[in-house]
């Protein structure tokens, strides 16, 4: 089983190269291994717990950091009721139930939290065991944006948009 807990800034230098591994393979991340930050790590969990905008969460299985999430609400007064999700299951731990215990607890923060009305995020369309999750969390997909991500000369692939109300029915 998973402890899930809050994010500290002490992650950042781990979840940074969790993601830089999970960025070699093409098209798991939208960023490459060299565009992946240390201290934007740090700010992302500073800003988020630190500062209550949002929720930065960590799975662990025995001491180990195994994933990490966030939602983030968007800043416009007129999309403030919409929080971004990120999430990334460390490499070797695909496939056991990380994800979805990660996105319970979002998604329970954010019928929580008054602010939060709609969850949004973005996946590649080459991502079948994501998007199979999300789906079964009852996100749906509402857009597609054909060959958005280069991944080699001539190879694009497509970035689905879901999303999963949360707000008042």
């Amino acid at each position: 089983m998973y402890t899930i807990r809050k994010a500290r800034t002490e992650d950042a230098p781990l979840l940074a190269a969790a993601e830089r591994v999970i960025a070699r393979v093409p098209a798991m991340l939208a960023k490459r291994p060299e565009e992946i930050d240390d201290a934007a790590f740090v700010a992302t969990i500073t800003q988020l717990n630190g500062h209550g905008q949002g929720n930065y969460l960590v799975a662990e299985e025995a001491g180990t950091v195994v994933g990490h999430a966030f939602l983030e609400p968007l800043p416009l007064a007129v999309t403030g009721h919409l929080a971004r999700l990120s999430i990334a299951v460390h490499e070797g731990h695909q496939g056991r139930g990380v994800g979805r215990a990660l996105m319970n607890e979002l998604i329970a923060w954010a019928r929580s939290d008054p602010r939060v009305e709609k969850i949004e995020l973005h996946v590649r369309s080459s991502n079948h065991r994501a998007i199979a999750l999300y789906r079964s969390l009852g996100f749906v997909e509402e857009g597609r944006k054909t060959r958005r991500l280069k991944i080699a000369p001539g190879q694009y692939v497509d970035d689905l948009f879901m999303a999963l109300w949360v707000g008042p029915s």
